[in-house]
């Protein structure tokens, strides 16, 4: 089913990030089945033997790559965080921590950034639009 997808959907093999869409895609299609729009004929015990193995797919899909709904560099301190809990180096995992705790005070200015740019773009293009409309009228007369 992996390979499916891949080639579907394009993927390289590189691509780590396959492993979220199948597992969303899966879902929708899931809620489709148990919701009768993909097919009414199916009977209730087909659906019930298609959910299991979906929902057991899903779940293998996620132990396998457990982040990898999150952006790279996230999963991979995550990832880290893991194998050092594993090992039982506590320091390493309060380092990645304050790592992590850094890359999320970054999106988080990022984000702040963001928008106070944007609380500027909806008033200035409702200007420009009324301006386009006055200068418009004017070239008329």
């Amino acid at each position: 089913m992996v390979n499916v997808y891949k080639g579907v959907s394009g993927l390289e093999s590189e691509d780590l990030s396959y492993r979220y869409g199948l597992s969303k895609l899966l879902r929708e299609f899931l809620v489709e089945v148990i919701s009768k729009k993909v097919d009414r004929s199916l009977d209730d015990e087909t659906i019930r033997e298609w959910k299991e193995k979906i929902t057991k797919f899903i779940k293998e899909n996620e132990d396998i790559s457990p982040y990898a709904d999150l952006p790279a560099a996230e999963r991979n301190i995550l990832s880290d965080i893991t194998t050092f809990l594993d090992m039982g180096d506590a320091d390493a995992v309060k380092r990645k921590i304050l790592e992590l705790a850094g890359m999320i005070q970054a999106r988080h200015d990022d984000l702040n950034r963001i928008r106070s740019i944007n609380k500027w773009t909806v008033p200035l293009s409702v200007i420009g639009l009324i301006l386009t409309v006055i200068f418009g009228m004017l070239a008329l007369i």
